[in-house]
């Protein structure tokens, strides 16, 4: 999805039709979204299931079963990173979105996971998903709002 939108939102945001570039992130992220909440549903459903199918090992299903369970907490919040990355790409802003793309997975994540481990065991490592998924969303939005907001351009014929 995000690969079929950056040139889309790109092209758009070139012809200065910044209403469709809003329009294709909302769309693209209600999409993704409803993906994400699928998968969540599904590892709260079925997460054993899920686990069996790469071990047949009880200890390794336990494990990933509680895994799934608390990573999954992140997945619909994580559509706005996802997103937002996606889309400063498609504009050309690179900067941002490696920001973001940092942040996700090592400036905020390695961290979590080193503090929470300490206070929770392995289990705190899997909670480190979902925090890190949460304080990355707000980021990237604020990043994306700031960034994709440009002034608009003097109407012609007039003087300042």
């Amino acid at each position: 999805m995000v690969q079929g939108m950056r040139p889309i939102i790109g092209y758009n945001y070139g012809a200065r039709e910044d209403v469709r570039v809003k329009k294709i992130y909302r769309t693209a992220l209600a999409l993704s979204v409803c993906i994400m909440a699928l998968g969540t549903v599904l590892c709260w459903a079925i997460p054993s299931q899920l686990i069996g199918l790469f071990s047949t090992s009880a200890e390794t299903i336990a494990a990933g079963r509680t895994a799934l369970e608390i990573i999954s907490l992140g997945f619909i919040v994580s559509s706005v990173s996802v997103i937002s990355c996606g889309a400063l790409e498609g504009l050309g802003m690179g900067g941002p979105s490696l920001a973001i793309s940092l942040l996700r997975y090592a400036l905020l994540i390695l961290p979590a996971a080193f503090l929470f481990s300490r206070l929770w065991g392995a289990v705190g490592v899997w909670h480190a998903f979902w925090v890190t998924e949460v304080l990355t969303a707000a980021i990237s939005y604020f990043l994306y709002n700031r960034t994709v907001h440009r002034p608009v351009p003097p109407s012609p014929g007039k003087n300042s």
